[in-house]
């Protein structure tokens, strides 16, 4: 395909469309008997009101196929089993969700709120984590691998979505913002159950029963690849994960197209080399700007994905002498089918 990047052709805007909802928070009370006891009440619900999240959470749709931003809510604070839930049909509904303003949030805390949405794994990487808490791993422009080069660079990048080379990759992914750049170095997140609706039928045929074939990184993309996960694929004795390219989402029963282009060995039938091809034009074809979301942080962000329906992407166009920290969590999902 010609003409700009999908990239290039993606919304950048986080300010919600019409169309928001809230949900009511409400504590019952009881009536007091006299004035000494309403005082006194006064003053215990005073104290309780700054334990609640929230009398109000607002959560506003940005597009009408992704995202939505959730404001009104401290998760520094316990969250009730309503808001709970609310929070997470969110995320399923909208592929991808912003809770906004915790900045002040520290990283138990944080964890505890990625704990509501299920079960934290490990991320595969362990050479940057948290200190003290192994489950919160660290994206980081100023990480370096062990040849003292930047860990991650932008030639690199591809849509993905988490961890296929594992037998049970995330079904969410969260990342917390704890510094960002003045402009630039959003992550993208595509519906990629809405794009796999739209692709014409004949190349719905071509894929739906297509597997893949998943490793740390491919063998087509070794030569510009991190030389720690090289290495390590090198050394693994472990045989590739298979997953369908389409699959099924386990709560909506909808179909999307699911792959981490860098990690994809081969797709059924073709070679390392022409599995990259194939898997850019796919992505081309369904990362169009409809579909597609580009969230520029703020300090405290809390960014919760669908892996199971949605490919993201980090972008690299900012000034790299500013400071970009993200903070990820992965919350354990089931085998992909």
């Amino acid at each position: 395909m010609t003409g700009a990047s999908p990239l290039d052709r993606l919304e950048h805007s986080a300010d919600p469309l019409d169309g928001s909802h809230f949900l009511g928070l409400r504590k019952a009370t009881g009536i007091s008997r006299n004035s000494q006891i309403e005082e006194e009440g006064a003053k215990t619900m005073s104290a309780a009101a700054s334990t609640l999240p929230a009398r109000s959470m607002k959560i506003a749709k940005v597009k009408e196929q992704i995202g939505a931003i959730v404001t009104g809510i401290d998760l520094a604070q316990p969250i009730d089993a309503a808001t709970r839930k609310a929070l997470y049909d969110a995320v399923v509904e909208n592929v991808v969700l912003v809770i906004r303003g915790q900045a002040h949030i520290t990283p138990a805390q944080l964890q505890a709120a990625g704990e509501m949405f299920g079960e934290l794994m490990e991320d595969q990487n362990r050479r940057y984590l948290v200190d003290g808490f192994p489950l919160i791993s660290v994206l980081d422009n100023r990480n370096l691998d062990s040849k003292g080069q930047p860990a991650k660079v932008g030639a690199n990048a591809t849509w993905h979505t988490d961890h296929t080379n594992q037998e049970l990759p995330p079904k969410f992914t969260m990342l917390y913002a704890v510094a960002v750049p003045d402009k630039g170095g959003a992550t993208s997140v595509c519906n990629a159950r809405a794009a796999y609706e739209a692709l014409p039928d004949d190349i719905k045929r071509k894929i739906v029963d297509a597997k893949t074939e998943n490793t740390l990184i491919s063998s087509a993309r070794m030569k510009t690849g991190n030389p720690d996960i090289v290495k390590t694929q090198l050394e693994s004795k472990k045989p590739p994960t298979v997953h369908p390219l389409v699959r099924t989402h386990p709560e909506t029963g909808t179909k999307a197209v699911w792959f981490h282009k860098s990690k994809t060995e081969t797709v059924t039938g073709m070679s390392p080399e022409e599995t990259q091809d194939f898997l850019q034009d796919l992505t081309d074809r369904i990362t169009q700007p409809q579909f597609c979301y580009a969230h520029e942080y703020q300090p405290g962000d809390l960014l919760i994905i669908d892996d199971r329906a949605s490919l993201h992407k980090a972008g690299f166009d900012y000034d790299h002498s500013q400071h970009r920290r993200l903070y990820r969590m992965l919350v354990r999902g089931d085998r992909p089918y």
